[in-house]
């Protein structure tokens, strides 16, 4: 396609944004004020799957054996797919404190006004609804399932304090952990117990001295859950979580090995039994695509927005996108919505998540991916360029 007819569909494309605005923030809004927890997001995919339907979309609900997990399609022709991703589940305790509100409408209104632009261009575009983010894994299970085997590029945003194309997200692996004692009366017969608080302290140190000799970037975190029911009774049962963060899979394994030694260590010297349990597979570290980068780069500043130059590994957290980015070529860029003195995962940010300036990224969002979208179909040597960065990287 030539550059002033894309330029001119570009233009088409914004214009169809801005026109879904308010399907797209008054089921942003309802996603804010009706959190759910990872796979239990029943109503937001409700929402979005009949507003992809409405626009012309085949839907199938419940893909790789899970409910809240759907693909939306559209095609024309034999071109490229891409795929724009979904994210709905909230935080526990939270709510959208993460802004998976935006993301979901975002990569929807991205999906449909690229569809609509299928009668100028050829190939398929694809809204998938990936569950449970937050500690679910839920894009590994559509991995797993071969969702993605045929998609060519796979794009979302996150909203963030700071606009910028490249993002950093570290490998992680999340651990839950259970210490069994034996209860007794902590005055009258503290011998007879078996204390799995103290297991859990002994645990907790040594989790943070490992700190001080771990590589740059790697991150060990995690809360007790359960920690006994009465101060004279001895604890006979601790529980809670733990994450594992690295920049790189491979040390981020080694370090759960270390952690793990820690746990079994604090159980054989308090005569504990213990149980690790894993949930999901974990996260990848994510890799950037040079190639959807630059074009998302181009498209930000052609809609208006200036974005920073990113310092890699810069406050980073983790995301199943990353285990995408293993599979496809990805693109995962930040818009601002906050100030950046704002923390992620805070009050101040949940209430951005629901602000006119976090709607307002949403639809900046959605407007440079499906502009990214357009260059991609319109321009399928784009997606070759991509593929072989991807395999480079």
């Amino acid at each position: 396609m030539a550059q002033a007819s894309t330029d001119q569909l570009k233009d088409a494309l914004g214009t169809r944004i801005d026109a879904l605005r308010p399907e797209l923030e008054r089921i942003g809004r309802d996603i804010h004020a009706n959190p759910e927890v990872g796979y239990e997001e029943r109503q937001a995919v409700a929402w979005l799957t009949e507003l992809l339907k409405k626009h012309g979309f085949s839907v199938e609900v419940g893909v790789a054996d899970t409910p809240t997990a759907f693909v939306a399609t559209r095609r024309n022709g034999t071109g490229p797919t891409v795929a724009f991703l979904s994210e709905y589940d909230a935080l526990r305790g939270l709510g959208h404190g993460c802004c998976h509100n935006l993301i979901a409408t975002a990569s929807a209104g991205a999906g449909i006004a690229l569809a609509d632009a299928l009668d100028r261009l050829s190939g398929r575009v694809l809204v998938i609804g990936t569950p449970a983010e937050e500690g679910g894994g839920g894009k590994i299970r559509l991995i797993n399932a071969g969702i993605f085997q045929e998609v060519d590029a796979a794009m979302m945003f996150h909203p963030d304090t700071r606009t910028q194309v490249l993002h950093w997200a570290l490998a992680v692996t999340h651990m839950q952990f259970e210490f069994i004692g034996r209860a007794a009366h902590a005055s009258g017969d503290p011998e007879k117990g078996i204390n799995a608080l103290d297991a859990f302290v002994l645990a907790y140190n040594g989790i943070s001295l490992l700190r001080q000799q771990v590589k740059e970037g790697a991150r060990l975190h995690g809360y007790l859950k359960e920690g006994g029911t009465a101060p004279n009774i001895i604890p006979e049962r601790t529980s809670g979580e733990f994450l594992v963060r690295a920049r790189e899979q491979a040390y981020m394994e080694e370090l759960v090995q270390k952690v793990k030694n820690i746990f079994q260590a604090a159980a054989l010297a308090t005569g504990c039994s213990l149980n690790l349990t894993f949930n999901e597979e974990p996260y990848s570290d994510l890799r950037n695509n040079a190639v959807l980068a630059h074009l998302f780069e181009e498209n930000l500043r052609r809609i208006g927005l200036d974005p920073i130059e990113g310092v890699p590994w810069e406050n980073a957290g983790s995301t199943d996108m990353g285990n995408v980015s293993h599979v496809v070529p990805a693109l995962h860029p930040t818009v601002a919505i906050a100030s950046p003195e704002v923390a992620g995962h805070s009050q101040a940010f949940l209430e951005a998540s629901g602000s006119p300036r976090g709607y307002q990224a949403m639809i900046d969002a959605a407007k440079a991916l499906t502009m990214t979208g357009a260059d991609l179909l319109a321009n399928p040597s784009l997606v070759e360029q991509a593929k072989v960065e991807f395999r480079r990287t």
